[in-house]
């Protein structure tokens, strides 16, 4: 059944897709936009072939301000339409401003992970607030994503692009490869108590094109971290790490960063939220990382949080709503990134 949705939703996308998608560009790069959220998330991406992967949209409020800056980068980047939209979970830093977004740009197929959070986060007023306004924005548009499906986005029928692929790697405390008991004691690990909240139950994707590799690992937390890189690295070594979890210590489980040695990370944070010392140290010490940037300018940590400020997408003005954007090459053999829509770009090579 899982199978046959995936070919609808794909014979869908073929029979709508505008005139010229699926002729290769040998220009167009393939562009990732990691926009402020203040302390949410929300990532654009847009590939060679122009169809767009929305990963979650920020918070609700105040006045419409996240929504805002998403449709800014969708402008940005010559968009008319959303043709995926992932809610890694049901948080409202993660899903709160997706009616807002719904109604000013179309969005052509909704993605989560196909459960609710648990019981009592369902009982909170201000979840079943959001997540009526979720069910008005999807329209029963919606499939669920688990560990092991891919979105099926297109690649060139010419075969002059490196092919793309977009896949998830773990849902709902579900991880693709992995049989055992996610918190079982791991000898050399450090394994914490069971957490069932819904951050761990977040999807994680990984990102393929060519050469180049990102791990956007949402809200997964501590112990589902360590099971995708023990006993066995289950992702790879991958060039550009989205910090997980805002870069709290909940998350980012030295196993994982070390199974992964990205060379760039990219933390979405906020003034007063993430990215917290101990993470931001474990990032530091990975021999092959050559920067870290972060969306905003940590108050709380100084520089043991904190890159230097021309790795801030927003310095230390909380207001000034940049993002950071991520542009490879039609080879795939590097990967430029550059701070805000005009910013200067840093090229780094892939591994």
């Amino acid at each position: 059944m899982q199978r046959m949705i995936w070919i609808a939703c794909l014979t869908v996308v073929l029979l709508a897709a505008p005139a010229g998608m699926g002729q290769a560009s040998e220009s167009r790069p393939l562009d990732i936009y990691f926009l402020d959220m203040m302390g949410g998330a929300s990532t654009l991406i847009v590939t060679p072939l122009g169809e767009s992967v929305l990963i979650d949209t920020g918070s609700m409020g105040p006045a419409d301000r996240d929504p805002k800056r998403i449709l800014a980068a969708a402008r940005d980047a010559g968009l008319k339409q959303i043709d995926y939209l992932v809610t890694t979970h049901f948080h409202s830093d993660h899903f709160g401003g997706i009616l807002e977004v719904s109604k000013r740009i179309p969005i052509r197929r909704f993605l989560d992970k196909g459960h609710l959070p648990q019981a009592d986060e369902q009982e909170r007023d201000h979840f079943k607030m959001l997540y009526a306004r979720y069910c008005e924005a999807t329209k029963g548009k919606l499939a669920a994503l688990k560990a092991g499906d891919d979105i099926p986005l297109k690649n060139d029928p010419e075969g002059r692009l490196p092919q793309f692929r977009l896949h998830c790697v773990a849902a709902e405390r579900r991880i693709e490869g992995f049989q055992g008991e996610i918190d079982a004691a791991t000898p050399g690990q450090e394994i914490r108590k069971p957490d069932l909240s819904e951050n761990a139950r977040s999807i994680a994707l990984v990102l393929h094109y060519g050469k180049f590799d990102l791990f956007a690992g949402g809200d997964i937390t501590w112990n589902v971290e360590c099971r995708l890189a023990c006993p066995r690295n289950l992702v790879g070594e991958v060039d550009l790490y989205q910090v997980t979890h805002h870069g709290l210590d909940q998350s980012n489980h030295p196993a994982l960063l070390k199974a992964l040695t990205p060379t760039v990370c990219i933390a979405m944070n906020g003034p007063n939220k993430g990215i917290d010392p101990n993470a931001f140290r474990a990032m530091q010490q990975l021999p092959g990382v050559k920067a870290i940037y972060a969306i905003h300018y940590n108050t709380r940590y100084g520089d043991r949080g904190n890159p230097p400020l021309e790795f801030l997408a927003n310095g230390k003005d909380s207001t000034l709503g940049k993002y950071i954007k991520v542009s490879v090459g039609p080879k795939a053999d590097g990967f430029a990134v550059s701070v805000g829509k005009d910013g200067p770009k840093t090229t780094y090579p892939v591994k």
